[in-house]
């Protein structure tokens, strides 16, 4: 089982896109009717299907305490705050950190989230928990060797992997995760890799977004 020819030449040309767009695209965007600061270094929400994707049907409701897993410009931080009790967003790039804690601000929303610098879980409370865990993870096959490659690049799904086997110390009672994946970096295997550590799943939401599919699945404790 792997990606075949075709299917690594479609991940090499969308981040070989991404890249370009990154470096050329706005600094300032607005999206949903919120306004995001970013640099070349941090994911724009504005130029990619899956942030707008995911913030228009994640589903978080009144009182939950929500856990956003690579923030990035926390766009999904902020658009859970709107509903959320509290938020906790965190990113390993630290130039992501600085652009979601001024976007959090920005939006009046610096007293409901807090941002923080982190590989996955690693700056959680000890045992804090949360309602939701919110993931927009990367996909492509390739080494992250730049910050901006952090949200690009899992090889061998070895980050999600890591993901899954820790976010079940991190989930409240009847909490789930969810997560957004592509149809170009093989969905049914990161599903089986899910199922294999104890996940179910459903598929949330669907959507065609340039020559892609996108999913939003919920995952629960099997």
């Amino acid at each position: 089982m792997g990606l075949g020819m075709l299917g690594r030449l479609r991940q090499r040309l969308a981040a070989w896109a991404i890249r370009v767009a990154q470096r050329l695209g706005p600094r300032r965007v607005r999206v949903r009717g919120r306004v995001y600061r970013v640099t070349a270094s941090v994911f724009n929400p504005k130029l990619y299907g899956t942030s707008r994707f995911m913030a228009r049907h994640m589903e978080v409701r009144p009182g939950d305490a929500v856990l956003d897993v690579g923030t990035g410009s926390g766009i999904l931080a902020v658009v859970a705050a709107e509903t959320a009790a509290r938020v906790v967003a965190v990113d390993i790039n630290p130039e992501a950190v600085r652009c979601a804690r001024e976007n959090v601000a920005a939006n009046g929303l610096g007293e409901k989230v807090r941002v923080a610098e982190s590989d996955l879980f690693a700056a959680l409370e000890p045992g804090e928990r949360f309602d939701v865990i919110l993931l927009n993870p990367p996909y492509l096959e390739g080494a992250p060797t730049t910050p901006l490659g952090h949200a690009l690049y899992d090889p061998g799904k070895r980050l999600l992997r890591r993901f899954l086997e820790g976010a079940g110390e991190h989930l409240a009672e009847g909490g789930c995760v969810q997560m957004a994946y592509s149809s170009i970096a093989e969905p049914g295997r990161a599903l089986e890799i899910a199922e294999s550590l104890g996940w179910s799943h459903r598929v949330v939401a669907e959507k065609r977004f340039m020559g892609e599919r996108l999913f939003l699945y919920r995952l629960t404790r099997a």
